[in-house]
């Protein structure tokens, strides 16, 4: 199971690749078929208050491992 450390290394991380891509929180959340709040949530360290799937649909949008 995932800590509070490891969602906050996930949100900067899922920031930074949305970042190097141009694409905006709204971008991601569409193409991941999520709110834009859902990825703000992310990048702010909280991935342990959405879905699994909800993350995973994120990362793999972003084609990040």
């Amino acid at each position: 199971m995932a800590g509070a450390g490891d969602f906050i290394r996930i949100g900067r991380q899922v920031r930074a690749l949305r970042r190097r891509r141009n694409l905006r929180q709204r971008d991601v959340a569409l193409l991941a078929r999520v709110a834009q709040s859902t990825v703000s949530l992310v990048e702010r360290g909280h991935g342990d208050r959405i879905a699994n799937r909800h993350l995973e649909a994120i990362i793999a949008t972003l084609d990040a491992r």
